[in-house]
């Protein structure tokens, strides 16, 4: 557990990945992923984030996430080899912690690399490293489709468009459009197809 757990202030001001909020007589410069940063309110509304410090030689940082399910995922990616806070930072500013969630579960690396400094390899490592913690330590992060069940885990039409190359969140976007739980492997794949473009009719 971080030496703080939580800050709670008055929002300053927010760029592009970091918040100033204010704590009293301190204002603290707090790295956010963008999918958190662009949740928060405006400036002088009071905000929560919880934190997790990273210590160095010379310097203290805060990394702060909007919830639990957020700052787990950081936590667990600081854990592989080769991913420092800014590479975690930025895999969750690409990816929400469903979607890093469902990405890890199904082996979707295309979806992973997309963040910044983070090369195919190191997402196929970060797959490899928590695939089963995301399954037994994590379970509660896995995320939850509309049906109940785990989005896209054992699901033979999202590993069939996968292999067809589209990412796990296009494919899974297409997918769970899909009201008609009657349908085969077949029909859900050609309908997700015919969604996306990419067959006539």
């Amino acid at each position: 557990m971080s030496l703080i757990a939580a800050v709670e202030g008055t929002l300053e001001s927010k760029t592009a990945d970091v918040a100033l909020i204010r704590v009293g007589g301190i204002t603290l410069s707090i790295a956010v992923p963008g999918q958190d940063l662009s949740s928060l309110p405006g400036p002088g509304s009071t905000v929560r984030l919880l934190t997790h410090m990273v210590v160095r030689e010379d310097d203290l940082q805060l990394y702060g996430f909007l919830d639990d399910r957020g700052r787990t995922l950081f936590e667990s990616l600081l854990g592989i080899s080769g991913v420092g806070p800014k590479a975690a930072l930025a895999v969750l500013s690409v990816l929400s912690a469903d979607d890093l969630a469902s990405a890890i579960i199904t082996g979707d690396a295309t979806s992973i690399s997309k963040a910044p400094g983070v090369g195919k390899k190191t997402a196929e490592r970060i797959i490899l490293e928590l695939k089963g913690k995301l399954a037994d330590d994590l379970g509660s992060l896995a995320p939850i489709s509309p049906g109940g069940s785990v989005a896209a885990a054992g699901d033979p039409a999202l590993a069939w468009l996968l292999g067809l190359g589209f990412s796990g969140i296009e494919a899974r976007q297409a997918l769970s459009m899909e009201q008609d739980d009657s349908l085969s492997t077949d029909e859900r794949v050609q309908r997700a197809l015919q969604r996306m473009g990419k067959l006539d009719g």
